[in-house]
């Protein structure tokens, strides 16, 4: 109902076109664009941790929102766990997007945290040595002592 009789305009070099009708999607920053988004996103991953066995203490998946942290103890496991990611994704729609996703490793040794990308079913992933993950600064060496920089 938000969306019936909706109709859009563009510019461009600094000329308004004329009105369109819109007939297919939501508009950006539509609040009911991001609770459908979440609901589809929901099923995707419920449907991941009720089809198999691959979420156990090998590989985790914590989501949030449209952020998705995924842990695995070995590239094999995040293989896998992204491979299913993936099915169960594009079952509802939804596409992983790869330059949004990055790739880190966490090891007590420092010549193990390989900085270098990973290259998982074909897609290779930058490789990072921290990010942001739900406001919250996280780093390869699990040091907390950036992060309460941060905020100071």
């Amino acid at each position: 109902m938000t969306l019936e009789g909706a109709q859009g305009k563009v510019i461009v070099d600094g000329k308004i076109s004329n009105p369109f009708v819109t007939s297919r999607g939501f508009r950006q920053g539509d609040g009911l664009s991001a609770t459908l988004f979440n609901l589809v996103l929901h099923k995707a991953l419920k449907n991941l941790e009720l089809s198999n066995k691959t979420l156990d203490r090998m590989t985790q998946i914590c989501a949030y929102a449209d952020d998705i942290l995924v842990t695995a103890r070995s590239l094999p496991a995040l293989e896998a766990i992204r491979a299913e990611i993936s099915r169960e994704a594009g079952r509802v729609g939804l596409v992983i997007n790869p330059d949004k996703t990055k790739y880190m490793r966490f090891s007590a040794s420092p010549s193990r945290r390989s900085v270098k990308g990973a290259t998982i079913n074909g897609v290779t992933y930058e490789g990072v040595t921290e990010f942001i993950y739900l406001g919250t600064l996280i780093s390869n060496d699990n040091s907390v002592g950036k992060e309460i920089q941060r905020r100071i």
